[in-house]
Order: structure tokens, then C-alpha cells, then sequence
């Protein structure tokens, strides 16, 4: 993406609304992703069980870095992060993957898919809200960012319960 942006837009890449792009940002997203997916293929491909291992030892690691970053930004934000939320913000931050799992579940019924995938499609589909949550914050205001970060701080301590409740 960022090389056909730069290829398509270079006869008019030194205007004002061309700097607005952030092509910088958006090499650097494709390349933190591209990077380690296509490592974790070659890894997979070339040595089967060391891949194995790299998964357990990488889910367990991001266990205990979640836990310990939630535990971080309860302890600096406090008390003062949890009161200035509204009741209806959590309850849409408790139903909005729940929502989402229901939808993907019965969309996956309505298409008459086997069980696995209709547990496949519900996850995915209640997952894929936080990301998209995420990336539309990362193009708002700076001033409006850290307000709309407590609801995904929120949808993120939910979506586990939600992940339970699917995975019985």
C-alpha cells in the first residue's frame, strides 16, 4: 500500500494534502505485520515442533503481559478512570462483543456451516470489533484519543468473558 501510494501520487506528492498522508506510519504497520507473519511461516515450514513451542511459550508471555498492563493502568488511572465512565458506556462496552459473537454465530447458522466453523466465524466476528475500534481512534484528534481509549480499555477487559463463554 504505502509503495502504490507513493507511485500513484508522485506528480503531486510535494502539495499540502499529500504531507497530511502518513506514509511513514502506515510502512511501519505493514512491516511489524508482514514481518513477524512471515517469519512464524518459515518457522512453521522449516521447523514444526520448535513452532509449536514458540506459540505456547508466546500465548503465556502475552498472558502475563496483558495481566500485568491492566494491573499498571488500574494502579496510575485509579479509581479516577472507572468513575468518569457513564453506566451506559459499560453496558455497551459488555454487549457490543457479545453482539458481535451472536451475529457472526448466527450468520454461520444461517449459511448452514459445520459447528467448528460456526465457533470460527463467531470469534472472528466479535474479535474484529476492537480492532476496528482501534484503528478508527488512531485517525482521530489527538485531543478526542485518550477519551475514546477508555471504552476500548473496557471492550479489552470484556472480551475475555466473551472468548469463555464461546470456547464452552
Amino acid at each position: 500500500m504505502p509503495l502504490c501510494l507513493w507511485i500513484y501520487s508522485r506528480a503531486w506528492i510535494d502539495t499540502p494534502l499529500v504531507q497530511l498522508l502518513p506514509l511513514g506510519a502506515v510502512t511501519l504497520t505493514l512491516c511489524g505485520t508482514l514481518i513477524p507473519i512471515g517469519l512464524g511461516v518459515f518457522i512453521r515450514y522449516k521447523y514444526n515442533r520448535v513452532a509449536d513451542y514458540i506459540v505456547k511459550v508466546s500465548l503465556w508471555s502475552l498472558l502475563v503481559t496483558l495481566v500485568v498492563l491492566f494491573i499498571m493502568t488500574g494502579t496510575m488511572l485509579g479509581p479516577e478512570l472507572l468513575s468518569s465512565i457513564p453506566a451506559s458506556v459499560y453496558m455497551i462496552a459488555i454487549f457490543m462483543p457479545l453482539a458481535g459473537y451472536a451475529s457472526g454465530y448466527g450468520l454461520a447458522t444461517l449459511f448452514h456451516l459445520p459447528p467448528n466453523c460456526k465457533r470460527t466465524v463467531c470469534l472472528e466476528t466479535g474479535s474484529q470489533n476492537v480492532q476496528l475500534c482501534t484503528a478508527i481512534l488512531k485517525l482521530n484528534p489527538a485531543n478526542l484519543e485518550h477519551k475514546l481509549f477508555r471504552f476500548h480499555f473496557l471492550t479489552c477487559l470484556t472480551k475475555p468473558l466473551g472468548h469463555l463463554i464461546t470456547t464452552l
